[in-house]
């Protein structure tokens, strides 16, 4: 008996060990009182302090695509379910879209992927390549269409593995250099162009995925319009609705919804040509009739989405716009929660194992009185109306695209920080109050753009 409770003592001693060295208790004290939130702050007093637009010449704009079709079948990027499946065939080209903008004295780009994320590895490889086309993260604006069926590999570690397949460097590779490629053409094609912008109630393509009609919604369509002086026209394009119309067993190629809407788009003469980027998608899934699934769901909210913009196009005034600015702040966060129960949590040092430690931080691009924000994340429509209330008041045109090139899971709103769901539970990375702080980053942002 003595021997067996001296086996039973070291099992137990073993197993509270592991568990010391494994999991902690979730921090939840204030952000207001972390040294990571004193951080941020003076941050942003800096750049209130030093932002200025640049006022030059009438802007000239250019776009181009390259393709991101990958010459030999390598796993797809969404579904864990999927287990590395390799994708079958191309229902449509998959690609890497970007628009520039030059007023003589500044420049920058707005660089969208028909990918499930913009990749920490490839953003990695583009910061070297950049520089030699006068880019950099302080002037590319980074999104993705967060399309659940497009090329994976990007990713290393054990979770990338599972949500994008198993690591290949040469696939990140083929990715960056797309992203020079469609740089370099949109700059050859540059001319004078005006800008406007629009916005739209799509409220009934949208529902509330995580708490139903508990939640709230971003309904609102964004569009900045851009017109050549040659008369040809792109749009440049927000939605919250998640790219989730296309299931696991879908294998393949495919941009999902946001491939309908631009294809939509070009064949009813909206534009010649349409950039897509994922909006405040957090908590906001695509809705349609019951019954409608799969690419026809995907055909049904381009279909209404273009009809809708038609009946308002004709209200877009574009005008010469000479100013812009643009920037990227490293974001300061709290140590990494990944919640394993409601208030257990691994240790950082496993969840880096896990995740990898990358670079994260909020972008923005003013173009007249557009303000584009990119956050690193999957951010939260429910956050959106008060932010866009406040640009709004301000003569701003506001629009918060997710997956701007870091990766920190979802910001969702703070009362629903404790749910057991997968947004809440299993994707929300940082700690609490992230819907506050990051609100407060984005405020702080309009405030410094239209002092």
């Amino acid at each position: 008996m003595m021997r067996l409770l001296k086996v039973l003592a070291w099992i137990v001693g073993v197993v509270l060990v592991l568990a010391l060295s494994l999991l902690t208790t979730i921090d939840r004290t204030p952000y207001q009182e972390m040294p990571y939130y004193e951080a941020m702050h003076a941050r942003m007093d800096s750049l209130a302090a030093a932002y200025q637009n640049s006022v030059g010449d009438t802007l000239q704009v250019g776009w181009a695509e390259a393709s991101l079709v990958y010459p030999e079948s390598i796993p797809l990027a969404g579904y864990g379910k999927r287990k590395g499946a390799h994708f079958e065939g191309v229902h449509d080209s998959v690609g890497v879209k970007a628009m520039v903008f030059s007023n003589g004295k500044a420049k920058a780009a707005i660089v969208s992927f028909d990918l499930l994320i913009t990749p920490p590895e490839v953003v990695i490889r583009l910061k070297n390549l950049l520089p030699s086309l006068g880019y950099s993260m302080q002037n590319t604006f980074f999104t993705a269409v967060h399309s659940h069926c497009s090329i994976g590999a990007w990713s290393p570690g054990l979770t990338g593995t599972l949500f994008a397949g198993t690591y290949q460097p040469e696939v990140a590779d083929f990715i960056a250099e797309a992203v020079i490629q469609s740089i370099k053409d949109a700059e050859g094609n540059r001319e004078r162009a005006k800008i406007g912008f629009a916005t739209f109630d799509a409220g009934e393509l949208i529902y509330n995925r995580l708490v139903k009609e508990k939640g709230t919604i971003d309904p609102w369509f964004r569009v900045m319009k851009v017109v050549k002086d040659s008369g040809k026209s792109a749009l440049f394009t927000t939605f919250a609705a998640h790219a989730t119309t296309l299931p696991s067993s879908f294998l393949a190629l495919s941009a999902d919804y946001p491939a309908a809407l631009r294809k939509t788009f070009v064949a009813d003469s909206l534009a010649d040509f349409v950039i897509y980027g994922a909006g405040a998608v957090g908590s906001q899934g695509p809705n349609s009739p019951k019954g409608i699934e799969g690419w026809e769901k995907a055909e049904y909210i381009s279909d209404h989405l273009s009809e809708q913009f038609a009946q308002i196009s004709f209200l877009i005034q574009p005008e010469y716009v000479k100013s812009i600015s643009s920037g990227y702040l490293p974001l300061e966060l709290r140590q990494p929660s990944f919640k394993v129960s409601e208030n257990i949590s691994a240790r950082p040092w496993v969840f880096y194992w896990l995740f990898g430690n990358y670079d994260s931080g909020i972008s923005y691009l003013k173009i007249g009185d557009n303000l584009l924000v990119g956050t690193p994340c999957d951010f939260s429509g429910e956050l959106m109306a008060p932010l866009d209330s406040m640009a709004r008041a301000r003569g701003q045109n506001l629009m918060v695209t997710s997956f701007n090139g870091g990766y920190i899971g979802y910001i969702t709103k703070d009362e629903w920080y404790d749910l057991n769901k997968y947004e809440t539970r299993t994707m929300n990375w940082f700690g609490p109050y992230n819907g506050a702080y990051f609100s407060e980053i984005i405020s702080s942002l309009v405030e410094t753009a239209t002092e």
